[in-house]
């Protein structure tokens, strides 16, 4: 073989490799924290109770106020502020990818699915219709 083409063929398949081997895919996303160890790491209690444009109705929908223990076996239990029972407990998850909290009740018999609008260590924000029908936005923050 001449050497000017050993050498242009050896560039050929240099460049080929060192192109086939570029990374030209977007960066990959960063992981998902997961919701149920998020939501399971601390006592939660309501802070507020959002309208759709913002407005404090949680007067109007105490039945959404309370402390949640979300516990790591994926069991619930929620209590009235002051710590009493309400009576509530069943199973929980979050989804995968964090946007929807699913309550299925064992003791009142209902089966929950809300959105979830924010999920940190920090803050646990859901929407969900009341029984008006409403959209309300419902905040909870960790027991300090």
């Amino acid at each position: 073989m001449h050497p000017r083409l050993r050498t242009f063929t050896f560039a050929a398949f240099a460049t080929i490799a060192l192109a086939s081997c570029s990374k030209d895919d977007a960066p990959a996303p960063e992981p998902q924290p997961d919701g149920n160890e998020i939501l399971s790491s601390t006592r939660w209690i309501t802070t507020v109770v959002t309208d759709s444009v913002g407005k404090d109705v949680t007067a109007a929908n105490m039945g959404f106020v309370g402390l949640a223990d979300y516990l790591p076996n994926g069991n619930y239990v929620f209590f009235n502020t002051d710590g009493t029972p309400r009576g509530d407990e069943g199973y929980y998850f979050i989804t995968p990818d964090n946007s929807k909290r699913i309550l299925v009740s064992r003791t009142r018999n209902y089966t929950r699915v809300v959105d979830v609008v924010k999920l940190t260590k920090e803050i646990f924000t859901y929407r969900v219709v009341n029984g008006t029908g409403a959209t309300v936005n419902v905040e909870h923050k960790p027991v300090k």
